[in-house]
């Protein structure tokens, strides 16, 4: 082997190396200051990071899924994981501050599909999803930005569930907070869709909260991204 092909074999070898030995706790970890999340990452890094955002009786035998929005404005879909429990678990939506993986159930994702592809959900019964990870949104039906460092505010969300109601029970929820900027329950829809959401923080914006293992005795744990877990007492 001359010694440009031996240059080139070595390059290679330590560039598959690389992408082999991603480090998967940054999956999970607060972003570093200035970075964005991206999809740009090995399908195990993806499975742990959509998996991380609900409870681990739902995320055992859930589905995982990669959405993606293609140049002609449809939306791609590429399962990473089969599962069995009717939940599908998604990664972060790319170009955000902070990690936003979510976990629903059918109904939330016939919501989501529909309410994207800019048609009536039809929902007959309550849909209900996870964001143990938080999210950060830049407001209220405002598109995503080209260049996320452009952003000039972000709305931080703590850990949450978000609800969605059958078509018939949509006025319940009317006169419920839409403002980002204020704690606690909020209403909000996706892509201007008249179908609303409703999102129940139970955690503080920087929090995480995770389930611990099957056995235990408490039911959860909150942990922050830089400070010691604290474990409430029973």
């Amino acid at each position: 082997m001359n010694g440009f092909l031996k240059y080139i074999t070595i390059c290679m070898l330590v560039s598959s190396t690389h992408a082999f030995a991603e480090d998967l706790s940054s999956a999970t970890d607060p972003l570093p200051p200035g970075t964005f999340t991206s999809h740009q990452h090995s399908d195990e890094w993806l499975i742990k990071n959509a998996l991380s955002a609900g409870p681990d009786w739902i995320t055992d035998k859930a589905t995982v899924t990669l959405m993606e929005m293609s140049g002609d404005g449809h939306m791609t879909e590429r399962v990473l994981r089969q599962g069995s429990n009717g939940w599908t678990c998604m990664p972060d939506v790319p170009g955000r501050p902070q990690h936003d993986p979510m976990c629903g159930d059918e109904t939330m994702m016939k919501w989501l599909k529909a309410v994207m592809a800019g048609e009536k959900p039809n929902i007959d019964r309550v849909g209900v999803s996870y964001m143990l990870l938080g999210e950060a949104r830049q407001g209220q039906n405002v598109p995503g930005a080209k260049d996320p460092s452009k952003v000039k505010e972000w709305f931080y969300i703590g850990p949450h569930i978000m609800i969605v109601l059958p078509d018939s029970d949509m006025a319940a929820l009317q006169g419920i907070n839409q403002d980002l900027s204020q704690d606690g329950a909020y209403v909000t829809s996706i892509n201007n869709s008249p179908s609303l959401l409703w999102v129940i923080p139970v955690g503080k914006k920087g929090e995480r909260i995770k389930s611990y293992p099957p056995g235990q005795n408490r039911l959860s744990k909150r942990e922050s991204g830089h400070l010691p877990i604290k474990e409430a007492r029973k």
